[in-house]
């Protein structure tokens, strides 16, 4: 049958002109986002990252930018996008020659189901593998939705017949099928051509340094970073997406965006009020907290009048529940306070419109901080954002004469570029207090907080397997005589896409060489469906992953290994000791575990124990049913919930029933919880008649009194939950009623404590 005679079932007519149209201009526009699209991905992947993707957001279910950098990005070392390209431009010409040989309309009309049929495969693979959606992708897969469906108006036939039209014509290799699979393979090769030179004129930056460590200090013997090829970027820290809303987790409001976590990029000199320059200027208003028994008070703090006064400034700025901030706090503070006396130090805390004052005292009075450090409060982080120090911890340094020497110091052992040469942190702090600091700051390294425990041991806990669901517990001591790497990752992240798949098969090819652990931070589900358990345990079952995955829903691994990026790995001697740290997704993983190998697997040294984050602890004395005052502490000589509540609250009412129904098995497991009624010692009667409509032999303690109680109201937020550790350490604070019948939230505690799971 010739292509330009009429079609044998047709209706005979002329076939209408506007399918075609809207469909080449459809083919030429996502030829358009397919070319936009590969060159984000050579930009991002091959050179400087400086590309970057508009009209995309980027949420817990959208982020273009995780979807076409990861490792289902490319086949055959192309991007998935430029595939697109040769496939347009193809359909581009049948749609434009169909008008003289309407026969290729049912060629473009398969194609437009492959198309169709691929996209569901990809679409697959960002929901399930990456857990992302790109909004671009998901532009295209329109396209190619349209394609069968314009192409099918425009040729009038019977889709069935198309498709046989189109098998026929491909087994007997028709002049127009041979043209056609001709025409492809010269657009293929072009578009791969182009593609490979384009990538081979992008230029990539030297990666920063300190992207990996195997000293016990950033200063000393630090490994030089990744090769040149590997993301200009390093992994991006996760920390403050996975803080939901207090109510639900404990942790203290989360200020937008990028607070309260650990950023390890290098710090830079910030734009509005550039280091060196004399006379800093505050343009954001600040206030001073101070507390006492029936509350706090709140007054504003002129800080310009402390700038420029002839004694240097150390602003602290931190965020109250998040471990490693709350541990720089206490570790500068003192060594300000101890070693620079000349300095004026002031802690600042940013606060949310929605958070109240008392969230940031109460959690400051835990710390073990010097006690006359003031506190200051940063509303709507004006001051943070001015300096750019959104990502705590930060130590801001001012010099006597008021000029801002840096902002970024995140501990004391981080290397700081000077001019001439490096120091660390604390011997810039030292220098600036003595004005011996000549010329500013240039730039700070990245600093990783996890690079602290290299040469100590691999600290133990015990976390729920995601795929299993037993208790796993991890010591870093190894049973079989190998190296443990312990890794930390998330199935969303667009780093490890890149190092998990080469990590699976370097284990299927060397399964006797090393042990792997990973834990994964899973964040819990949401109200809209989106779920990041059920894309780890698809990504771990799709992927064949063979190691144990452990569930820090919690947060207690993360914060007991200082991880503040994924992917996260520590090198472990079979012995137990942290050897070194990987913060980066590698070229060649397996190149890089060979070349480790022969270090970790000799290493036989005694290793130092963890060393200790900041303790905050709660300290005051309640009133017991039988009238006698009982402290805190000695309540809580064993993993507890302190619960604070009033028989007049109404979300205590809600929540009390399910507390005390989880009690017993909670109690079983050695755990305790201490019900502390805010009320004073006269509602003795009032407490005991509420509390025994619920339960007989229901007790609370009262009138909270001396210590954290003298220094602010602890009434101000009830319900709320202390959960306190073994050695007394409150872990966190959960603000309002908690689900305590959710077993996701039960194990959530029983990780943070660090109790098993209750048996038979």
């Amino acid at each position: 049958m010739s292509g330009d005679q009429p079609l044998p079932d047709g209706p005979g007519g002329p076939q209408p002109l506007w399918p075609r149209a809207i469909l080449a201009a459809l083919l030429v526009a996502g030829t358009s986002v397919c070319l936009y699209l590969t060159r984000f991905h050579e930009n991002a992947v091959y050179g400087d990252s400086s590309f970057t993707l508009a009209n995309c957001p980027q949420d817990e279910t959208t982020n273009c930018e995780a979807v076409n950098t990861s490792g289902y990005s490319e086949l055959a070392g192309i991007p998935i996008s430029a595939f697109g390209v040769p496939t347009y431009l193809l359909l581009l010409g049948m749609v434009i020659a169909a008008r003289r040989r309407p026969r290729l309309l049912a060629y473009v009309f398969t194609i437009g189901i492959l198309t169709v049929v691929y996209s569901g495969y990809l679409y697959y693979v960002s929901t399930v593998k990456i857990g992302f959606l790109c909004v671009w992708c998901l532009r295209l897969y329109g396209i190619n939705a349209s394609i069968p469906v314009l192409a099918g108006l425009a040729a009038r036939r019977n889709p069935v017949h198309l498709i046989k039209d189109s098998v026929e014509d491909l087994l007997r290799f028709t002049p127009e099928a041979s043209v056609s699979a001709a025409l492809f393979a010269g657009l293929l090769m072009l578009t791969i051509l182009a593609d490979l030179g384009y990538r081979a004129g992008l230029t990539r930056p030297q990666p920063a340094a300190f992207a990996s460590t195997s000293a016990p200090a950033v200063a000393q013997s630090v490994s030089p970073g990744p090769p040149a090829r590997e993301p200009a970027q390093q992994p991006a820290p996760r920390l403050a997406a996975r803080t939901p809303p207090p109510e639900r987790t404990g942790r203290p409001p989360a200020p937008p965006p990028a607070i309260a976590q650990v950023a390890p990029a290098a710090a830079v000199t910030p734009p509005a009020t550039p280091a060196g320059t004399a006379s800093f200027v505050v343009t954001a208003p600040l206030k001073t907290i101070e507390g006492h028994r029936g509350g706090i008070e709140v007054k504003p703090f002129d800080l310009q009048s402390r700038i420029g006064a002839g004694r240097p400034v150390a602003l602290l700025f931190w965020a109250p529940g998040f471990p490693i901030s709350e541990t720089a706090l206490v570790e500068l503070s003192r060594f300000l306070k101890e070693r620079a006396p000349r300095y004026e130090v002031f802690a600042i805390a940013g606060k949310r419109d929605d958070q109240r004052p008392e969230t940031l005292w109460e959690r400051f009075c835990m710390l073990d901080r010097p006690p006359d450090l003031p506190l200051l409060m940063d509303e709507g982080f004006a001051l943070s954002k001015q300096l750019d120090v959104t990502d705590v911890p930060n130590l801001a340094l001012i010099d006597p004469s008021g000029a801002l020497v840096t902002a970024k110091i995140k501990g004391l052992q981080q290397v700081v570029e000077v001019s001439p040469g490096q120091a660390t942190a604390e011997q810039v702090i030292l220098r600036v207090a003595l004005g011996a600091l000549p010329t500013p700051v240039k730039s700070l390294p990245p600093y990783y907080p996890a690079t602290e425990l290299v040469g100590r041991c691999a600290p133990g806990f015990t976390l729920r397997d995601v795929m299993t669901h037993r208790d796993l517990t991890f010591t870093g001591r190894s049973s079989n005589g190998r190296p443990t790497f312990l890794v930390f990752w998330s199935a969303t992240c667009k780093h490890c896409q890149k190092e998990i798949p080469q990590l699976i098969a370097y284990v299927r090819g060397r399964p006797d060489a090393v042990n792997i652990v990973s834990v994964s931070f899973i964040k819990p589900d949401r109200s809209d469906g989106f779920s990041h358990r059920r894309i780890t345990e698809a990504y771990v079952r799709t992927n064949g992953i063979s190691w144990p995955v452990l569930d820090d829903s919690s947060g207690y691994a993360d914060d007991l290994y200082r991880v503040v990026s994924t992917p996260t790995t520590f090198l472990l001697s079979p012995g137990g000791q942290v050897l070194g740290t990987w913060f980066f997704p590698h070229e060649n993983l397996a190149q890089a575990i060979e070349a480790e190998l022969p270090r970790l697997a000799t290493a036989n040294g005694v290793c130092r124990p963890p060393g200790e984050q900041a303790q905050a602890r709660a300290a005051f004395s309640v009133v017991a049913p039988d009238g006698k005052t009982v402290p805190l502490q000695a309540l809580t000589d064993r993993p507890s919930l302190v619960h604070l509540w009033a028989t007049w609250c109404v979300p205590c009412q809600t929540e009390l029933p399910g507390l005390l129904k989880f009690r017993p098995s909670f109690e079983g497991e050695g755990g305790r919880l201490v019900l502390v009624s805010v009320e004073d010692a006269a509602a003795a009667d009032r407490i005991r008649a509420y509390g025994s409509g619920m339960n007989p032999s229901f007790e609370s303690y009262r009138a909270p009194r001396g210590g954290l109680a003298d220094l602010l109201d602890l009434g101000y937020s009830v319900p709320r939950t202390l959960v306190v550790a073994r050695d007394g350490k409150v872990l966190r604070t959960f603000y309002g009623a908690q689900p305590w019948d959710d077993p996701s939230f039960q194990e959530k505690i029983r990780a943070l404590l660090q109790l098993p799971e209750a048996r038979g």
